[in-house]
């Protein structure tokens, strides 16, 4: 089951019931660079991101509530060395965190998809350095609506505020890895029977494509080297 896709050129605000699903491939920053382009169309609905904890964007919160625009740079640094060892480029994580205050421009609130619980160390602190590392990743590619796997988790987290915060409602964002996309439209058309869209979809196809091309020739390179190899030997 794969998403609704959203015209790519269309400058239309997204539907105020509508829930976005932005693919990232994590290896460069044009998907959060377009969304950071895109994001208007959601104004006054909510944003999710990965690799971010509640209790930091609590700390950004506060500081874009005051008129010192000092204090939000500041919160925003910080922020940006508190998941520098989040495994991804320092570019990507500036990205990320430029992604908030857009946010703050067009009135869409922020939230965290993750938790300290389910993190990387955590794992490693309940299962240990060979084992905890290999849950994790288990984890986070679970395809199960269980509770337990990161996206269905998500959905939780998403659903509960939805349910709960009525003045919130508006069109829900979610930048996430693209392996997350298809069962996270197929959970969530399963619980509130809502239709995913995606969009930066056919990014993540090109940039896979790409990369298969890529390992292609690789091959390719090697097995031409490898006869010559051969040849020359004889």
């Amino acid at each position: 089951m794969g998403c609704s896709i959203a015209p790519q050129c269309c400058d239309e605000r997204f539907s105020s019931d509508a829930i976005i699903f932005a693919h990232d491939d994590h290896t460069s920053v044009k998907e959060e660079i377009m969304l950071a382009r895109d994001l208007h169309k959601a104004a006054g609905g909510t944003l999710w991101l990965e690799f971010v904890y509640e209790e930091q964007l609590e700390e950004v919160r506060k500081a874009f509530a005051t008129a010192d625009t000092a204090d939000d740079q500041a919160k925003l640094e910080e922020l940006l060395q508190s998941i520098s060892s989040n495994g991804w480029s320092m570019e990507f994580n500036k990205s990320l965190v430029h992604l908030l205050t857009v946010a703050q421009k067009h009135h869409i609130a922020f939230h965290a998809l993750d938790d300290p619980e389910w993190s990387r160390d955590a794992f490693i602190a309940h299962y240990g350095p060979a084992r905890g590392p290999l849950r994790y990743l288990a984890n986070r590619a679970s395809q199960l609506d269980d509770g337990e796997g990161a996206t269905s988790r998500w959905c939780s987290k998403i659903c509960a505020r939805r349910a709960t915060e009525r003045e919130e409602q508006g069109p829900v964002v979610v930048l996430g890895g693209a392996e997350h996309g298809p069962p996270f439209h197929k959970f969530m058309k399963a619980r509130i029977n809502v239709e995913v869209t995606c969009i930066y979809e056919d990014l993540h196809e090109k940039h896979a494509t790409q990369q298969i091309s890529s390992q292609l020739d690789t091959l390719n390179s090697e097995e031409t080297r490898h006869s010559l190899q051969t040849l020359r030997s004889r």
